[in-house]
Parts: structure tokens; C-alpha cells; sequence
């Protein structure tokens, strides 16, 4: 049996379709390639990617993977959801500030027969979709990126567009992380504005990028915003640590600590009376599902 097909295989893929893509050359051989390392790997697929298709399963007890409307909202160059698309996920959406992810229509038209537009471009202010339109929405790592005045919206608008008993899943770093892997740095966040930017300036090679891009809140800033908008909201951090044990997709230099925090939730006991504290020390993992029947 052949091994499993990792992540840094799949984006190899994706990247020779980008610079195909771009150059507007053949996409055929290229997509079919990428189609047959996408199904090789679901037995036992990246980290992330999992994370992903366990919410797709929940949200479609049983139906049809094409009959899923899903919202990568904040989709960057569009991995994961070509990665969704290549297993089966047709009506697939994605939402970036940047270019580059509308890009991909072209390939849905020219590979997959999708003629209308599902990548766009979006001013961070309203989602390309109707209300009640959508089953999943989901964001790994993005909502620290939002600017302030987006915010709101940001969590607003997915829960116009979400159907109800619809899932939003989001990952979200936040301000109580100890080490924050965008400045690579420890506590500096901690601090307030006036004292973090002048170090953020003497430790950063790039101190500008990192303060036009990362606005890092504290958790419930997130939490409020999400049963304001969204619904109720199920902390799924703990059971995405318990459930690391392949550390292959991670920096080696990274290894060591996510071995030692997941082996510790792991413990019957330990675990459980340390589960409260870490939860809150580590990235942010919430399941938000849109209430049923009337407001």
C-alpha cells in the first residue's frame, strides 16, 4: 500500500495548477493529478483538512457532498476548498481581500463545469450570498487578520447567510496565546499598544507588515461577537488538542510542545482539571451553530 499523501504533496499540487493557472496554460492533467492525491489522503488526511471535513460530516448527517453550500470566509489562495471541491464538495464559496483567489473561477469553469462565479474579492463589509444560503462557514486563522471595523460585519453577515441549524467553525489565535507565531514572539501581545508596537519594532524583521495585519483580541471579544450574531457557541479546543497525535504537518521546532500539550489533555484526571486553564492559553477552537424556528 502506498504511504498517505501529506500536505506538502497537496500543495505542491496546488501550486503547480497556480502557475499554470496564471500563465492561462492547459489545467486538465494538472487538476486530475491534484483530484487523485486529494482522494489518496482522505483516509487520513492533514490535520487542518480534518478538522474541516469533521464539521462537513456533522453538518451533513448523511446528505449528498454536493448538496453542501460551504463558505471558506477569508479563503486566502484557496486550498482548502479546491482540496473540498477535488473530494466531492461542488458548491463550494470563497471570500479574500486579495486577488489572487478569483483566479480559481477559470479552473471551475475550464475543469469542473461550474460556470458561475464562486471565488470573489470582498471589502470585508458584505457577503456575496443570500440569507440563509449557506450550510457551513468556516475560517482557520483568520479572524486575527480582520481589521477593527470589520468585525462586526464579519459576524454579522455569517449569520444572515447561514441556514438554520447551520455550522460556522472558526480557529482563532488570540491575545492570551503566549507565543504568537505572525511577530514569533512571547508575551509581547500581552502588552498594551504604546509598549508592544516599540518591541514589535526592535524584534521584527518586517514591523510594519505585522502591525497592518494582526489585530489579536482576547478570546470572549470573539465569544460575545459569535452568540451575538451567530448562535450558541461549543468550545471545541480541548478535543483538537486530545486529537493531535500526527505531527507531521507541523514545524519540527513546534513538534515537541504540541506532543507535551496533547499528551496532557490526555490524561484522565490531569487533563480534565488543566482542560479550563488550557483552553484559554491556546489557539481558539468554536463551533457556532444557528438556532432552529423563529428568533
Amino acid at each position: 500500500m502506498p504511504p498517505p499523501v501529506n500536505l506538502p504533496q497537496l500543495k505542491k499540487h496546488i501550486l503547480d495548477l497556480q502557475n499554470a493557472n496564471e500563465a492561462g496554460q492547459p489545467l486538465a492533467d494538472l487538476w486530475a493529478s491534484f483530484v487523485s492525491a486529494a482522494l489518496a489522503s482522505e483516509a487520513a488526511p492533514p490535520v487542518h483538512l480534518e478538522l474541516i471535513l469533521s464539521i462537513l460530516r456533522q453538518a451533513g448527517r448523511g446528505r449528498p457532498r454536493d448538496e453542501l453550500v460551504i463558505l471558506d470566509h477569508g479563503c486566502g489562495g484557496g486550498f482548502i476548498l479546491l482540496y473540498l471541491l477535488a473530494l466531492g464538495y461542488r458548491s463550494i464559496h470563497g471570500v479574500d481581500p486579495g486577488p489572487p483567489c478569483e483566479n480559481w473561477n477559470r479552473l471551475l469553469a475550464s475543469e469542473c463545469g461550474i460556470a458561475e462565479q464562486r471565488f470573489w474579492m470582498y471589502d470585508g463589509l458584505t457577503l456575496p450570498l443570500g440569507d440563509d444560503s449557506v450550510d457551513v462557514i468556516f475560517s482557520q486563522q483568520v479572524l486575527e487578520h480582520v481589521q477593527p471595523h470589520l468585525l462586526e460585519a464579519y459576524y454579522a453577515e455569517e449569520g444572515r447567510i447561514l441556514k438554520q441549524g447551520g455550522i460556522a467553525y472558526h480557529q482563532v489565535p488570540h491575545r492570551l496565546v503566549p507565543y504568537d507565531s505572525h511577530s514569533r514572539t512571547w508575551l509581547i501581545h500581552y502588552l498594551p499598544l504604546q509598549l508592544r508596537r516599540p518591541l514589535f519594532r526592535l524584534t521584527s524583521n518586517d514591523p510594519h507588515y505585522i502591525e497592518s495585519i494582526l489585530w489579536l483580541r482576547w478570546p470572549w471579544i470573539h465569544r460575545s461577537r459569535m452568540l451575538r450574531h451567530v448562535g450558541s457557541c461549543e468550545d471545541r479546543t480541548i478535543e483538537r488538542l486530545a486529537g493531535i497525535t500526527n505531527l507531521e504537518d507541523y514545524e519540527k521546532k513546534n513538534r515537541g510542545l504540541r506532543r507535551f500539550i496533547g499528551t496532557l489533555v490526555r490524561l484522565p484526571l490531569f487533563g480534565a482539571l488543566m482542560a479550563p486553564i488550557l483552553r484559554n492559553l491556546v489557539m481558539l477552537d468554536t463551533v457556532l451553530i444557528k438556532p432552529t424556528g423563529p428568533a
